[in-house]
């Protein structure tokens, strides 16, 4: 009788074992291919993610690529880059402001330019020595070196011999200021408000006690994206309007280290001597778009 039971209780034992392993090889069999479709899963994200990155960066590449091709050319005598003032109607003098704060058209003078060409910066120490190798910039700077800092103390005779020199010219008033405000009405170059850290003016806020190495203030530049227009050196123009009857006086515009925000405004014409070489003095030069087509067409 016993053998009889033990049988029984191994038969019994033994078929409730066979079906427990089988079901947990079916689950171990489960577990793996979730686990692989799993990896699969993640991967596919991860490498459709690694094939996107190219594309978004070439697209933004791409956009900043052709947002930073200016119309430009450089200068083959002074090595200066220009960037050029489309032709068009541009505001020029003082602004005529109702109390409302809106501009009354009507009573502002605009003025109708073709197109030229205008330094992106005012004429360095290096540029400037190219022509005058004998020019000295440590008297404005505190005796240190400063060959990307704008040529200091130049007189308007000087500026525009260089100029010519360069194979350009002084850039009219109403073409700097075209230059400096763009298509815009604005008042300084970045826009209606003064803001002091986007140029180079009195005060130590700026961080700079004398001139600043050009193109230090990249948010300062205007909307053609012409750099230094408000503050770091005054710069001359080749312009004979002026209230005074002086024939030996012309204009410097943008202000200087030593000016404030009311002479660093787009409209502001400061009367000087041609011939005063003031540390705050320089300059920057200009090109007629038709006078270089020709030039081509002559070559």
């Amino acid at each position: 009788m016993r053998p009889l039971i033990f049988f029984i209780l191994l038969f019994a034992w033994v078929s409730a074992c066979a079906p427990v392993s089988k079901k947990h090889r079916k689950r171990t069999r489960k577990a793996h291919s979730i686990e692989q479709s799993a990896e699969k899963h993640k991967r596919s994200p991860k490498l459709s993610k690694e094939k996107s990155i190219p594309k978004a960066r070439d697209s933004i590449l791409g956009g900043s690529v052709k947002s930073s091709l200016l119309p430009t050319i450089l200068s083959e005598q002074d090595k200066t880059l220009m960037i050029l003032i489309n032709a068009g109607k541009y505001l020029v003098g003082k602004k005529d402001v109702s109390p409302r704060g809106n501009l009354v058209k009507s009573k502002v003078p605009f003025a109708n330019l073709a197109a030229f060409y205008i330094d992106r910066t005012e004429i360095t120490v290096t540029q400037f020595r190219k022509y005058q190798s004998s020019y000295d910039e440590k008297p404005y700077t505190g005796g240190k070196d400063c060959p990307n800092c704008p040529a200091m103390g130049i007189n308007w005779i000087q500026a525009s011999k260089y100029c010519r020199w360069a194979k350009k010219r002084l850039p009219r008033e109403e073409e700097w200021e075209a230059a400096a405000r763009g298509v815009t009405n604005f008042s300084y170059p970045w826009g209606e408000v003064f803001l002091p850290n986007r140029s180079n003016l009195l005060g130590e806020e700026d961080g700079h006690l004398f001139s600043a190495p050009v193109g230090s203030f990249q948010s300062g530049a205007s909307t053609s994206g012409v750099m230094d227009m408000a503050g770091n050196v005054w710069e001359w123009v080749d312009s004979k309007k002026s209230a005074r009857l002086q024939p030996e006086t012309r204009i410097v515009k943008g202000g200087g280290w030593t000016s404030d925000k009311k002479q660093a405004r787009i409209s502001f014409r400061n009367h000087v001597d041609l011939k005063m070489k003031n540390p705050t003095f320089g300059f920057r030069c200009a090109k007629s778009l038709i006078q270089k087509r020709r030039n081509r067409t002559e070559k």
